[in-house]
């Protein structure tokens, strides 16, 4: 009897679809003179609520501790160079217009985007490729940020900084909640 009261409570509105993040990796990579970084994190929080009229706000999250480079003592590294102890978690979230569940097949959308990290924000909009599956949508992106516009303190080998542009994207399968 508990579970259906709370699956009554948290069930949305009428005529509303939330799908969950059921599995999905977010990933940045940096580039140095010498070499590139590649970053991945799979311990990812994520949730979708398709409205009615074709909108869809999307909510995507993942620690900041959980990025794994490959090398324990660079991911120490852009833990510190991120303020990690002040700003766990680094997130992307927003709208796309237009789009309505389930999807009828693949299609190109634009997520009117909010990027967190280091406790910087900027607003943009990110091409996403969705692609109906089984019981939910895969859904990728990838778009590149300036570690300085968000005050990341750019890590140095041989005295030579990382470029400044890094490049973000997300490989992540949501679905109807369980």
């Amino acid at each position: 009897m508990l579970a259906l009261v709370f699956s009554l409570l948290c069930a949305p509105p009428g005529g509303q679809q939330a799908l969950d993040l059921r599995e999905g990796k977010l990933t940045y990579v940096v580039v140095h003179k010498l070499h590139e970084v590649h970053g991945t994190a799979k311990q990812v929080e994520g949730r979708t609520l398709a409205l009615p009229d074709g909108t869809v706000k999307v909510q995507v999250r993942a620690k900041v501790a959980t990025f794994d480079s490959g090398n324990s003592n660079r991911d120490v590294h852009m833990r510190e160079a991120t303020h990690e102890g002040t700003h766990p978690y680094t997130e992307v979230k927003g709208t796309m217009s237009g789009v309505t569940l389930p999807l009828s097949g693949p299609r190109d959308a634009t997520l009117h985007a909010t990027i967190e990290l280091n406790g910087e924000k900027e607003t943009r909009d990110v091409p996403v490729k969705l692609e109906p599956e089984e019981t939910g949508v895969h859904a990728t992106f990838s778009f590149p940020i300036s570690l300085d516009r968000f005050k990341v303190d750019r890590p140095e080998l041989l005295l030579i900084k990382v470029d400044d542009r890094a490049t973000i994207s997300g490989d992540l399968h949501f679905a109807v909640p369980k």
